[in-house]
């Protein structure tokens, strides 16, 4: 048997475990398939877990149903599994994926990953406060959501993703930054600086991927950009670099606790 804490509406936001049975820990009790379920029911779902139907409300479109560990609408070819859910630790929607992944794919996410690359971009520091006004301005300290947004893996993908777009518009892609560190070794040896020559072969080494025990690959690229300044559009070129970080996957972990309604 699994609990699962929630804090719904229907008790005044107040913790409360539901429990989530297999079947074959179910054998006593009393249940139907999900979708026959009224409120209060037990009901089993597809991949063979049974829990309490929660809700079952209707609106226009359908009618939909609430379990502790997620959502599903009424309807032939409508599925609602336990597993997805539970592996995600997304218990509050009809979609199985993880929160971040959704919410890194919403528009107010797009719109404060946007604002981040203003500044990364003009060379200036984030300021996160303005980023979180525009992500999730009704949180009390949206700086808090943007640093948690920030943080997620799948927004640190949208990011790279975003930058190198950016880069390949200007011209800068992996052909360019290795001719530009092949260069600075050259220039190194020609003034004799064994130092400079160390740094720039190391540099070298790590962008492709050669230097042994690394948990990750560091991309140092040079560029010329456009910058934006009060409103008004000064060109003014600069030479940017921007440091990448690809970190290697790590291991996550699942919520047992959601809110809801």
């Amino acid at each position: 048997m699994i609990k699962i804490t929630k804090k719904l509406k229907k008790n005044n936001f107040v913790a409360k475990d539901y429990c989530v049975w297999s079947k074959e820990e179910a054998k006593d009790l009393t249940y139907k398939h999900w979708q026959k379920c009224e409120e209060g029911e037990l009901g089993i779902s597809d991949d063979g877990f049974i829990a309490e139907c929660i809700y079952k409300k209707k609106y226009k479109r359908g009618t939909e149903m609430t379990f502790p560990y997620g959502r599903q609408w009424l309807g032939h070819n409508r599925y609602l599994e336990f597993k997805p859910h539970y592996k995600s630790g997304n218990f509050n929607t009809v979609s199985t994926k993880p929160y971040s992944e959704i919410e890194a794919n919403s528009k107010r996410a797009e719109l404060a990953v946007d604002a981040y690359l203003a500044y990364k971009i003009a060379g200036e520091s984030p300021d996160l406060d303005a980023i979180g006004k525009l992500y999730r301005p009704d949180q009390k300290e949206p700086h808090i959501a943007a640093k948690r947004l920030l943080k997620s893996k799948e927004t640190k993908q949208m990011i790279k993703e975003k930058l190198q777009e950016i880069l390949t518009d200007k011209g800068v892609d992996e052909g360019y930054v290795l001719d530009v560190m092949k260069d600075a070794i050259i220039v190194a040896k020609m003034k004799e600086d064994s130092g400079s020559m160390i740094r720039a072969a190391k540099e070298l080494s790590i962008f492709l991927d050669m230097a042994p025990n690394k948990s990750s690959q560091t991309e140092t690229i040079e560029m010329d950009i456009s910058h934006q300044i009060a409103n008004q559009y000064e060109t003014q070129t600069k030479k940017l670099k921007a440091t990448q970080k690809k970190e290697l996957p790590s291991g996550e972990t699942n919520s047992t606790e959601g809110q809801g309604e």
